[in-house]
């Protein structure tokens, strides 16, 4: 990067610590402009998520906008690279006066950018909120569980539903989510008193042969597992554990994955949101029309889109006078919870220093290569 280019970085960023100058807005026939980092390329890739927020929008803009001025989505790729992260904030809030940030899905931007939106009194309702500063910042408000409450949940799962005794969690682990993952496990035990009887967050792309071996003569009944699919159901049927209720985080809820899972494993997914492969379900109508429409990839990660558009819209609404930046917050922090069908409990942004208001997760299980939606509705761990 140039001096120049550093010594401008620097000036914002001052500027935003001290006097989180910047009011965002525009007068009454500009766009309300939103601002939203994704990783559209890098090792975390969310692609279909800014044209599905933008759709969104586009439908709104068709009927007239928001008292007839029309939403414009800046998106900024920062793919996973936490400079490029940090820069897209900062232009977004300083060059292009943003009101919000809408339906972000960077797997650093929270961490890196959290102090910003605070300074800035700006903020930020992502898509998918992924590393644990996401749900613990005061101006920050994903409209996912998160794959921290995602894995209480899933453990919640094994245990009282499953009815698993010998519970165990092999992870790859991000750098920072450690803490998250401990969390998760904790808050599990407290609900019922149980523990892991393996934890092991060491588990690489390589070999599972090891860690199954192991596995299998601890014992588990329930593995929760998060990494590589067909390598490693390909390994354990190998070690004929077909016995075994190897339960998968929401990344691994594809299409493909599916596919690559042998006849006769016992393989389930937690779900974020209601099963996408189940357009009937609640919500789902709403999302798939609007990715049908505008040939958006139909993943989980765009009814996170969907979702995160529609609630800023619903509250974009609610304000009475000049849509600022500053009305925008204090709208957000002021609002009703929203009950929104595609997830388990309401969503709301409210006054707190942490958010993480959307709990719970639905199932699905691979059944002759594809996913077949569970009958039971959202597990809430500790809702009876």
């Amino acid at each position: 990067m140039k001096r120049s280019h550093l010594a401008a970085s620097a000036a914002l960023a001052l500027c935003l610590a001290v006097t989180a100058c910047g009011g965002g807005g525009g007068g009454p026939g500009d766009p309300i402009k939103v601002g939203s980092i994704n990783g559209v390329t890098g090792l975390f890739q969310t692609p279909e998520v800014p044209p599905a927020v933008k759709a969104v929008f586009e439908e709104v803009n068709a009927a007239g906008g928001i008292n007839g001025r029309k939403i414009e989505l800046i998106s900024r790729d920062d793919a996973m690279n936490p400079q490029r992260s940090t820069e897209a904030a900062l232009e977004l809030i300083e060059s292009e006066n943003v009101v919000a940030l809408v339906g972000s899905s960077s797997a650093v931007d929270c961490g890196l950018n959290r102090a910003t939106y605070s300074n800035a009194g700006i903020v930020s309702i992502p898509a998918i909120g992924v590393d644990p500063a996401c749900f613990t910042s005061p101006n920050i408000a994903p409209v996912n569980p998160g794959p921290f409450k995602l894995i209480t949940a899933m453990l919640y799962y094994a245990s009282e539903t499953l009815k698993r005794d010998k519970v165990c969690l092999y992870f790859t682990v991000l750098p920072g989510s450690g803490g998250g993952i401990d969390n998760a496990i904790k808050e599990w035990t407290g609900l019922t008193g149980k523990s892991l009887a393996v934890k092991d967050t060491s588990v690489g792309q390589g070999d599972p042969t090891p860690y199954l071996v192991k596995a299998k003569s601890s014992g588990c009944q329930a593995i929760l597992y998060n990494a590589q699919v067909g390598p490693w159901f390909a390994q354990a049927k190998t070690q004929g554990m077909q016995d075994v209720d190897f339960i998968m985080a929401a990344n691994s809820y594809t299409d493909a994955n599916a596919e690559v899972i042998p006849d006769g494993m016992k393989a389930y997914a937690g779900t974020e949101w209601q099963p996408y492969t189940d357009e009937s379900l609640p919500g789902n109508q709403r999302w798939a029309q609007v990715i049908d429409k505008n040939k958006i990839q139909k993943t989980a990660f765009s009814q996170g889109a969907v979702m995160a558009a529609d609630v800023f819209v619903q509250v974009l609404k609610s304000i009475k006078g000049d849509i600022t930046r500053e009305s925008v917050t204090a709208a957000f922090k002021g609002m009703q919870p929203i009950d929104y069908p595609m997830v388990g409990t309401p969503w709301v942004f409210g006054p707190g220093e942490a958010h993480n208001p959307i709990e719970g997760s639905r199932f699905v299980k691979v059944n002759g290569g594809k996913w077949e939606v569970l009958p039971e509705d959202f597990i809430v761990p500790g809702r009876k």
